[in-house]
């Protein structure tokens, strides 16, 4: 009978990689989602709800994917079903995007009836409306159905915090994976 080790050389080193990458795994830039609030000036009406995308590296600038909900005054409202980037019509490669403090806003956002939109330091506030900042809905979305001058102190948002694993209990799989993968590998030497 021939005796074959428990683990071969590539699953010793599959499981040190691992049980060192447990030790090593942060949270990185990834899905996160951020709760908004803009005061439509014209009307007064409140435009909120939830974007969902990924924060930047800067911390303020927030690629938008999704909207997961949506209010007027506190009443839900139809959920837009594309979200789109003014600057990527024109140059193909801007994704829609707002920042928390709203100073900069590429986004376009629609069903098939209604939408919403904010141009503010991007390329069509510069050439469709001679460098102002500019925002917009329809009136289903509590505006005019007309672009407005666009109030950055109308504008609020924040990340809603994401869950992050608790490094204690990383760094406790991490050994427990470290140290099977040692008895793997004196058992190995020995045969």
């Amino acid at each position: 009978m021939i005796s074959r080790p428990l683990f071969t050389r590539k699953a010793m080193a599959a499981a040190i990689v691992l049980g060192l990458a447990t030790f090593t795994a942060a949270a990185t830039a990834g899905a996160a989602t951020i709760t908004f609030s803009y005061t439509l000036p014209s009307t007064s009406s409140v435009l909120s709800g939830t974007f969902d995308g990924t924060l930047l590296s800067d911390g303020n600038a927030f690629d938008v994917t999704s909207v997961s909900s949506l209010f007027v005054n506190g009443v839900a409202v139809t959920l837009p079903s594309s979200v789109l980037s003014p600057d990527g019509l024109l140059d193909g490669i801007s994704p829609a995007e707002v920042s928390l403090n709203g100073s900069y806003m590429n986004l376009y956002v629609s069903d098939s009836l209604d939408a919403f939109a904010f141009d503010v330091g991007n390329q069509i506030s510069s050439l469709s409306f001679g460098g102002n900042a500019m925002a917009g809905a329809t009136t289903n979305y509590g505006g005019t159905g007309n672009y407005e001058p666009y109030n950055q102190a109308n504008w609020s948002a924040s990340l809603v915090q994401q869950p992050v694993p608790e490094p204690s209990s990383l760094a406790l799989l991490g050994t427990g994976i470290l140290g099977i993968a040692g008895v793997a590998r004196r058992r190995f030497f020995r045969s």
